[in-house]
C-alpha cells in the first residue's frame, strides 16, 4: 500500500517528477541494505530503475525497458553492418597487399574496428535478448568494458594517427625548418598515442567495479569518475594528440601562395581543414556530454539512455575511417593501387627563409 510517510526521493528526477519518476508507487519499505530511507519504488509494468552505471532498483522507475531493448537491438544490427563493412575492407586490403597485409598499421586498425563491431553487436544482442544491463549481468559488463577500452584506448588513436599520416604523406617532406618541426610534432604524437591505452583502462575498470559493488551511493561516485575520465580522454586525444599536428600542418599548407596551389593541393588543404573541424567538434560534443552527466544530478540515473546513443554515433565514423585508410582495386594496366600513396602534391615542407 502507498503510504504518505514513505520517502522515495533518492534521485533528483524523483524529486522533480514525483516519487519513482511518476512510473511507480512508493511504499513503506526499505529498498536495500545500503540506504536509510524508508521507501521503495514498486514500478509499473515496463519500467525499471536498473541501468548502466547506476543501479536504482527499488529507488526509481525512470527507464523504459522496451525502449532500451529496442534501441539496443537496432544498435546491434547497425554494429553487425559496421563489422561486416570493416571485414570487407580487410578482405580488399589482403587482396591488394597479400603477405604484406600483416605489416601495415592501417590494416591492424581496420581489424580492430572489425573486432570492436563484433563486441558491440554481442553487447547489443545480449541486452536485447535478456533485458539486462552492465549493472546486473557480468557478461554484458565484461563485453561493454572490453569494447569501450578497445575504442578509446586503441581505435580512436589509431585512426587519428593513420589519417594524419595519409595526408602528411601526400606532401613532400624535404629538409627545412617546417619539415623538422612537423617531424618533431608527429614523433611526439606517436609517443603520446602509446599511452592512450593505459589512460583508457581506468574508465572501464569502473564498469566492472560497479557490477560487484551494489551500493547506489558508490555508484554515484563511480559514474562521476567514469564521465570525468571520458572527458579527459577526449581532451587528451583531440587537444594533445591530434589537433597540434593537424593545425600545424594546415598552417604550413595555407602559407603556400595561392598561385602555387594546384588542384591536388587544394583538395589536401580541404581534407586537413575538415579533419581539424570535425575532430574539434567531436571533442566539444563529448566534453559537453560528459560534463552534463557529471555536474547535473537530474541526469545521473539516465546514463543507460546516453550510452546506447553514444556508441551508435561511432558507427559512421568507423566506417568512413576504414574506407579512407584501406587500399582499393583499380582496373587498368597497373591493376591495384592504394589511395593513401597516390596523388602526391608538389607542396614542400622546406623553410621559406
Amino acid at each position: 500500500m502507498a503510504n504518505a510517510t514513505a520517502d522515495c526521493n533518492y534521485f533528483l528526477r524523483g524529486t522533480i517528477l514525483d516519487p519513482c519518476s511518476g512510473h511507480g508507487v512508493c511504499v513503506l519499505e526499505v529498498p536495500n541494505e545500503w540506504v536509510n530511507n524508508i521507501g521503495k519504488c514498486v514500478c509499473e509494468d515496463g519500467w525499471t530503475g536498473s541501468g548502466d552505471l547506476m543501479n536504482g532498483i527499488g529507488m526509481d522507475c525512470h527507464l523504459r525497458i522496451d525502449l532500451l531493448r529496442t534501441w539496443w537491438g537496432v544498435s546491434a544490427a547497425c554494429f553487425v553492418f559496421q563489422a561486416c563493412f570493416s571485414l570487407w575492407c580487410c578482405s580488399n586490403a589482403f587482396a591488394v597487399q597479400g603477405k604484406a597485409f600483416w605489416k601495415k598499421s592501417s590494416n591492424k586498425a581496420i581489424m580492430n574496428a572489425t573486432l570492436f563491431g563484433v563486441l558491440r553487436a554481442i553487447d547489443g544482442f545480449l541486452r536485447f535478448g535478456t533485458g539486462d544491463d552492465s549493472g546486473n549481468n557480468l557478461a554484458i559488463a565484461i563485453v561493454h568494458a572490453t569494447a569501450g577500452w578497445l575504442f578509446w584506448g586503441i581505435l580512436s588513436a589509431q585512426f587519428c594517427e593513420l589519417f594524419l599520416s595519409v595526408v602528411i604523406a601526400q606532401a613532400k617532406m624535404e629538409k627545412g625548418a617546417n619539415a623538422d618541426a612537423m617531424k618533431a610534432k608527429t614523433a611526439r604524437m606517436h609517443s603520446l598515442i602509446k599511452i592512450q591505452k593505459f589512460l583508457a583502462a581506468p574508465a572501464y575498470i569502473v564498469v566492472i567495479i560497479e557490477f560487484f559493488d551494489r551500493n547506489p551511493e558508490h555508484h554515484k561516485i563511480l559514474s562521476g569518475v567514469y564521465y570525468a575520465l571520458h572527458c579527459f580522454l577526449s581532451y587528451f586525444l583531440v587537444n594533445v594528440i591530434a589537433l597540434p599536428v593537424a593545425n600545424s600542418f594546415y598552417k604550413i599548407l595555407q602559407a603556400t601562395p595561392e598561385e602555387s596551389q594546384d588542384a591536388k593541393m587544394k583538395v589536401l588543404i580541404g581534407k586537413v581543414f575538415i579533419f581539424c573541424r570535425e575532430t574539434r567538434n567531436a571533442g566539444y560534443f563529448n566534453t559537453l556530454c560528459t560534463v552534463s552527466f557529471f555536474f547535473f544530478p537530474f541526469l545521473w540515473n539516465c546514463q543507460a539512455y546516453q550510452i546506447v546513443f553514444a556508441w551508435m554515433s561511432a558507427i559512421p565514423l568507423l566506417c568512413v575511417a576504414a574506407w579512407i585508410t584501406s587500399p582499393t582495386k583499380k582496373s587498368g594496366k597497373n591493376g591495384k593501387v592504394n589511395p593513401a600513396t597516390t596523388g602526391h602534391t608538389t607542396t614542400t615542407m622546406t623553410s621559406s627563409e
